[in-house]
């Protein structure tokens, strides 16, 4: 029924888009304009809780009543609202500056009275509801002493996972009584996680917005290779983290998959980071860091995953050295054919497979569990691969841009859920198979690059 709510949204608007005299006619009933919209959601959080706590007085011994069917539909009816008011804001020209302050208060208005209700109920951690207010208390008062910070997209996959997070565990509650579902705390955890970025990127310049993104992709590395230079030798923490035993044991357990993460969180980063240059400008060292960062997480953290997963022998050794070499000679490449061309900034296409997308190949692989001579041969072909001459599109600046907003905050929530379902025990080879099968459909697709964007021949490559 959520979904069916959804599409008849989605395609009533589009209809209303689409059709001659529709902006006229949304434009003259006040009932359909943004404000309105996001003033009626306002007491809807309370008004939902209410329905589903009377379905639990009334009829304690039917999880599945029609009252708390009623609160759960009520709450999701309200929450799609959040999306049509957003949609006709931008495509009926009746965007106000009133709006920026009252759609954010009233998404907190919906969403928290229920996240509250289920963590007195013990079926949420109160401890990560208070911090994702925090967070996102932080970011939104940002705003009255910030110019110029709209929403950005943590902010609105935020609200999406926040949203989502109710719903699946009152649907646990109805339909599967007992243990609670892992993913509900997921959608929890990466609301949290997303909160703190959409808050920091709130409150700094807006010059700094691709610095940080690089520091943060470098981080990424130092700490993976730090895990993987650890754990390869000793099989748990100082005494130090002895107060801290489940840290302890995910840790020395599941390091090389932890390390792996952080690859890709890194090429998460770093697939902004240009296109935040782009808009928001940069320092002039910026174009370096971001170079240093995926030198150490996409080649370094990568060339230690290889060289663990093949059990530290000497192929394991020489294949991790040439992803390594590949990489710092890939981006060596890069910068001279962007002093040669006197390229400021990036564009649009590369020369042979982005290091990236080659570190998620390459880890991915080295991570499954298929046949060693298998991953040697792919391994060392994803390095020929990159220092190839082969043109491959840019992902973040061509791909990425044509997707409609929608699409792009739905897969931006679905990526974080996959990561956060696929690090829970026993999901590793699901996560290591859809990245390898997600990167390997670029590198397969990718290099057709005149079918998406038509470039000249010769143009400089883009920074990876």
């Amino acid at each position: 029924p959520i979904g069916l709510m959804f599409a008849i949204e989605r395609f009533i608007l589009f209809r209303l888009v689409r059709s001659t005299g529709g902006k006229e006619w949304v434009q003259s009933k006040f009932w359909l304009h943004p404000n309105f919209i996001s003033r009626c959601r306002f007491p809807m959080g309370v008004v939902s809780v209410i329905l589903y706590h009377s379905g639990t007085v009334l009829y304690p011994q039917d999880p599945a009543n029609f009252l708390h069917h009623a609160g759960v539909l009520f709450f999701a009816f309200w929450g799609i609202s959040d999306m049509t008011d957003g949609t006709i804001a931008r495509y009926f020209q009746l965007h106000t500056k009133e709006g920026e302050s009252i759609d954010p208060l009233s998404d907190k208005l919906l969403i928290f009275p229920p996240l509250f209700y289920l963590a007195i109920l013990d079926l949420l951690s109160l401890k990560m509801v208070l911090i994702f207010l925090v967070f996102d208390t932080i970011g939104t008062v940002s705003r009255y002493f910030i110019e110029n910070k709209a929403a950005n997209l943590f902010g609105k996959s935020k609200t999406l996972l926040a949203g989502s997070t109710p719903v699946l565990v009152i649907m646990q509650q109805m339909y599967y009584p007992g243990d609670l579902w892992m993913i509900s705390d997921a959608t929890l955890f990466g609301a949290v996680f997303l909160s703190f970025f959409s808050m920091f990127f709130k409150i700094i310049p807006n010059y700094w917005y691709a610095n940080i993104l690089s520091i943060l992709n470098l981080i990424c590395g130092i700490i993976g290779i730090s895990l993987i230079l650890f754990f390869s030798q000793h099989s748990e923490l100082p005494s130090f983290f002895n107060a801290y035993p489940i840290i302890d044991n995910i840790l020395s357990k599941n390091y090389l998959e932890l390390a792996f993460a952080l690859v890709f969180l890194g090429q998460f980063l770093d697939m902004f980071d240009g296109r935040a240059a782009d808009k928001w400008g940069s320092t002039p060292k910026g174009e370096l860091l971001d170079d240093l960062a995926d030198g150490t997480n996409f080649g370094g953290t990568i060339s230690f995953v290889i060289w663990v997963a093949l059990q530290k022998t000497n192929i394991g050794i020489l294949l991790g050295i040439l992803h390594l070499t590949c990489t710092i000679f890939r981006l060596y490449r890069f910068i001279q054919n962007k002093r040669k061309a006197g390229v400021d900034g990036g564009v649009q296409i590369f020369e042979g497979l982005p290091s990236p997308a080659g570190a998620l190949i390459s880890g991915a692989v080295a991570l499954l569990h298929i046949n060693s001579y298998v991953k040697i041969g792919l391994i060392f072909g994803i390095c020929f691969l990159m220092i190839s001459k082969i043109k491959y599109i840019h992902f973040g600046r061509v791909i990425l841009p044509a997707i409609p907003k929608l699409p792009k905050v739905t897969l931006l929530t679905l990526i974080i859920l996959a990561v956060l379902f696929g690090l829970m025990p026993g999901n590793t080879q699901i996560l290591f198979w859809m990245i390898f099968l997600f990167s390997f459909a670029y590198l397969t697709f990718g290099y057709n690059w005149k079918f998406y964007q038509n470039t000249a021949p010769g143009q400089p490559e883009d920074a990876d």
